[in-house]
């Protein structure tokens, strides 16, 4: 399926679906722990704006502690089945600290251990990799903080408009075969965006890809090399003389740099930053699956890959990702 036919299929579906509502008592506590695995945990990261904590939801579950000062922990899994974030909440149920699961399965062993459930539609679209449920699950977390979560499917919608034309331009730009490594770079108003793109370049073209935060690209990538070596720059509305700066540091390296814009060169907050993020995220997905292509190396390897999900699923539950 084309770029344009993949961003229009995400489109129908935004506008299609209901708005989520709002259903978990409010405010929530600050510094709350917001607790995911792979695509939900780049969900968790977007409560970062509005004054909460993210973390893998096996931080909790491995070690059996919360973080110092929890009040409340969020568990995310579009599914509801994900092992570790279900384990969380059970642990943080255990010690007596308030529950929130956000998930489309209201059924789910995520929503039995909630006190609180926030639900959020499924987008019912089939993807080449993975962008719907993120979606879904980062305005699920909107929600739970305390944003107007209303008109954002539409408005998400419309900010989408004419992605797939700076989407095929960034795959041109993309080296004609695969790097040996990815970095993406970010400052704080695209931290989600980049651990979605981090993850979507690994299942996609199964690389190795690792988030960086700007200034540790110059303390620390400067020394990559001499191995063909990719530096994603995500730009948003803030840095842009020190992404250009670190751009040439990189370059002098021989490391091949390319910057994307994601939305308008303007800080922006709230509701527009959302819509950021998302559209950043659907980006992602859809330069990760063409670079697979243009690379020779097929979204999940063919495949060659075990996508049932067995190591990570709740023990008896049905096969589930995030």
């Amino acid at each position: 399926m084309s770029i344009t036919a993949q961003l229009a299929a995400i489109r129908s579906s935004l506008i299609a679906v209901a708005d989520v509502q709002p259903s978990v008592a409010s405010p929530l506590p600050s510094g709350s722990v917001f607790v995911g695995s792979g695509d939900s945990l780049s969900s968790a990261i977007l409560a970062a704006p509005y004054g909460h904590r993210a973390m893998s939801s096996g931080d909790i579950t491995w070690t059996g502690t919360l973080p110092a000062a929890t009040h409340a922990v969020i568990g995310i899994s579009h599914s509801g089945t994900s092992g570790a974030t279900v384990r969380a909440l059970r642990i943080a149920r255990d010690a007596g600290v308030r529950t929130i699961a956000i998930t489309s399965n209201p059924d789910s062993p995520l929503a039995d251990e909630s006190d609180e459930l926030q639900l959020v539609p499924n987008l019912g679209i089939a993807e080449e990799i993975p962008v719907g449920g993120h979606l879904m699950l980062s305005l699920g977390v909107a929600a739970v903080s305390g944003q107007d979560t209303s008109g954002v499917n539409s408005a998400l919608a419309q900010a989408l408009s004419g992605l797939d034309a700076a989407v095929d331009d960034a795959v041109e730009q993309l080296p004609l075969s695969a790097p040996t490594s990815v970095s993406v770079l970010t400052l704080p108003d695209l931290r989600g965006t980049g651990d979605f793109f981090m993850l979507k370049l690994i299942e996609a073209a199964g690389i190795s890809v690792r988030t960086v935060a700007l200034e540790e690209s110059g303390h620390v990538d400067y020394f990559i090399g001499p191995q063909p070596h990719l530096a994603l720059q995500l730009i948003g509305g803030a840095g842009r003389q020190r992404f250009d700066r670190l751009h040439q540091a990189l370059e002098h390296t021989g490391q091949t740099v390319q910057q994307i814009q994601i939305g308008a060169a303007t800080p922006v907050s709230g509701h527009d930053q959302l819509l950021r993020e998302l559209s950043g995220a659907v980006f992602g997905s859809l330069l990760a699956g063409a670079a697979a292509h243009r690379w020779g190396r097929p979204p999940f390897r063919g495949g060659a890959v075990n996508m049932d999900a067995s190591h990570i699923k709740l023990d008896g539950a049905p096969v589930a990702t995030h």
